[in-house]
């Protein structure tokens, strides 16, 4: 539920425990600060306002929260410096930088700032894609992933999976904070060829870019979107036709993404010289 903004320290940092957890709070010398809180497509989403000197937790601190979870934060205005997990950012306006509530973690702030705080479940994360992303990672807003990630939590009501799927690339490449246009769009046809629905146009309003931007970007590559869609669907429906036998044709075509299965069928002859079903018995 939203707070009024407050002078009373005590009184924001008890509206922060309520919503955020265990933070302690050190005021500037005449404090201000707010906490709301709503609830979207099963996420906790918090706004925190506040001109503190700053806002920290010790591992003490960490311990007493039950529910462990990673917070989403997005600069929405101000300057933010962050120390977490031995990573060190200077956020600001726009930046995402990504918190577990298990480790002790430092806030400090020039001025007023203004936070969003997507809190998502560590058992969320893990189902999504199989281990905890890194802590401590810092998306500049103007970064491909920071412009895709603006984009789904402004979406975050129609497609929640978007915030986890971009969270897990980003954990899977650590090392590399600003992935090019191109090495994201590939990564994301990876993961949603699989929808028939998902096509060049819907993959450049996912990563926030014109579908001319995109097609530009992938040509450096020497790829198309829609030729890197279908080339991982073929892949994926042979793997489906010689891995599973019990599968009809028209199911393993439907898995892999192809939403029409007598196009799919000339398509696969096309490019196989072969029907799928007779793919599927010649021997590999």
């Amino acid at each position: 539920q939203p707070s009024q903004s407050t002078a009373d320290t005590r009184r924001f940092q008890a509206d922060l425990l309520a919503v955020c957890g265990v933070f302690r709070v050190v005021p500037s010398a005449r404090p201000m600060g707010a906490v709301s809180s709503r609830r979207v497509s099963g996420f906790d989403l918090a706004s925190v306002t506040t001109n503190a000197r700053a806002i920290e937790r010790d591992a003490r601190d960490a311990r007493r929260d039950h529910d462990p979870y990673y917070f989403l934060i997005q600069q929405l205005s101000g300057i933010a410096h962050m120390w977490h997990h031995d990573h060190r950012a200077k956020v600001g306006p726009g930046d995402f930088y990504l918190v577990s509530s298990t480790r002790p973690a430092l806030f400090r702030y020039e001025g007023v700032s203004v936070q969003a705080s997507l809190h998502l479940p560590r058992a969320t994360m893990a189902e999504a894609f199989g281990h905890h992303p890194s802590a401590g990672l810092h998306l500049p807003a103007g970064s491909v992933m920071g412009r895709a990630l603006n984009r789904a939590l402004n979406r975050l009501d129609d497609s929640p999976d978007e915030i986890i799927e971009l969270l897990a690339i980003s954990a899977r490449n650590a090392e590399d904070r600003d992935l090019r246009l191109t090495d994201l769009a590939l990564r994301l046809i990876e993961r949603r060829a699989a929808d028939p629905g998902f096509g060049p146009a819907a993959l450049a309003e996912s990563l926030d870019v014109s579908l001319r931007s995109l097609q530009r970007a992938l040509s450096t590559a020497g790829v198309s979107a829609s030729a890197a869609i279908q080339d991982h669907r073929m892949r994926s429906v042979r793997a489906l036709l010689r891995a599973r036998p019990g599968m009809t044709i028209a199911a393993c075509a439907e898995a892999a993404g192809f939403p029409d299965i007598s196009r799919f069928t000339r398509e696969f002859r096309a490019q196989h010289g072969l029907t799928p079903g007779q793919f599927r018995t010649t021997p590999a």
